[in-house]
């Protein structure tokens, strides 16, 4: 079940990623061939002016949003990645004090860390669930998207990271139970 949930959010990674790459791909496109080369050649050969004007008008309705949108979209991607990045057991690790403890104190410590983090990720998910309540309605100011979706990334990492973190402590709690 897990092996499916993280298949799900590695392709919606890799999909945020593209999209945003692709907005700043237009963007550059835009600033330096359209309004750069094609507005030079197209004062100087009056012919070659109405498909600078459909290019140009074409993008500049696409690349409107291209500051923005990549930006908010990296936010989503940071997020799904730290879930990726915790189930991969990829995150820097400080085990020193951790493997220095009793095997009875190691668990404690173990518990205590998974309660905190738990506490923290449902903090996150009910203050994410309010500010999307309050803000969410709010169209980004390049585009009549509403921000609550760019927003969504925080309550469903929230779940992710909780579903994560449980899994990491039950997952260790076998591996010592295994080794008695």
């Amino acid at each position: 079940m897990l092996r499916l949930l993280d298949k799900i959010v590695e392709a919606m990674a890799v999909f945020t990623f593209a999209i945003s790459s692709a907005f700043v791909f237009l963007n550059v496109v835009n600033r330096y061939l359209v309004l750069g080369l094609m507005r030079d050649w197209a004062k100087a050969n009056e012919a070659m002016r109405p498909f600078y004007f459909w290019v140009r008008d074409l993008l500049g309705n696409i690349v409107v949003t291209a500051d923005e949108v990549p930006g908010l979209l990296l936010v989503w991607v940071a997020f799904l990645g730290a879930y990726l990045t915790m189930r991969r057991e990829g995150h820097i690790a400080f085990e020193l004090l951790e493997e220095s403890l009793p095997k009875v104190w190691r668990k404690i410590l173990r518990g205590i860390n998974t309660a905190l983090i738990c506490g923290f990720l449902v903090l996150l998910f009910w203050q994410s669930i309010r500010m999307i309540r309050v803000a969410g309605a709010t169209e980004i100011e390049t585009a009549e998207i509403a921000q609550g979706w760019f927003m969504l990334i925080m309550p469903l990492a929230a779940v992710l990271l909780f579903i994560a973190t449980i899994q990491r402590f039950l997952s260790q709690t076998m591996q010592d139970n295994e080794r008695s």
